[in-house]
């Protein structure tokens, strides 16, 4: 019998990926956004790293979950990612989504990630993406191998940002990326070769290897 995964995002960008991810592994598990089932939350990012922000969305869906009757088994997944730019001192890193300011759109942090390599009279620079994915159970049971009721898993994608963009695929920075030993720009890859070498496709790997036993439980 299928059980639910709720993704605990705003980002429909990222519940593209990691629902098609999780469905292409066959799991029994029904994937949705807890936007889709009602309205959820804002949870507040004022931590200082992806895995605070990850631990506190899942555990933020999955109060309100359970204050909604959702079943105690429901799995809720929160996912924190960014890119973290060394020239830049490791910025945007968890504000990637807001380097602009609050209201921010890709093209505006892009901009902005342009402007301060420029301003440092750069053309490029060593940088790598990250993700953080948290689970977690609606009851708060503890799950297999975690550190009580949250597990975590981290995914890391190292690369070079650059000053020109290239593609028009993926989403966020991914056109001013470049991964290691790659030729295309993370926005020039096929979604299903994205998937395979990203942070988050990484981080999901780690996921999907610990669900057979999360869903024994």
């Amino acid at each position: 019998m299928s059980r639910r995964l709720v993704l605990a995002t705003g980002n429909p960008h990222k519940v593209t990926e990691l629902a098609a991810i999780v469905r292409a592994a066959g799991l029994p598990l029904s994937v949705c956004s807890a936007r889709s089932l009602g309205p959820a939350p804002a949870i507040a990012e004022d931590q200082g790293s992806f895995e605070a922000h990850a631990r506190l969305k899942a555990l933020g869906i999955a109060e309100w979950l359970r204050s909604r009757g959702e079943p105690g088994s429901t799995l809720v997944l929160a996912d924190d990612s960014g890119i973290c730019v060394a020239a830049l001192d490791g910025a945007p890193g968890v504000d990637s989504a807001y380097f602009a300011g609050p209201q921010a759109d890709d093209a505006a942090n892009n901009a902005r990630l342009v402007a301060e390599l420029r301003a440092r009279g750069l053309e490029r620079s060593p940088a790598h993406y990250l993700c953080v994915l948290a689970l977690t159970r609606v009851d708060g049971a503890a799950l297999p191998e975690a550190d009580g009721a949250v597990r975590l898993f981290t995914g890391r994608w190292d690369g070079e940002v650059r000053t020109t963009p290239r593609g028009s695929g993926g989403f966020g920075y991914d056109p001013y990326f470049w991964p290691d030993g790659s030729a295309r720009s993370s926005a020039e890859l096929p979604p299903a070769e994205k998937n395979a070498q990203s942070h988050r496709g990484r981080a999901t790997a780690q996921l999907l290897a610990a669900l057979p036993t999360v869903l024994a439980g």
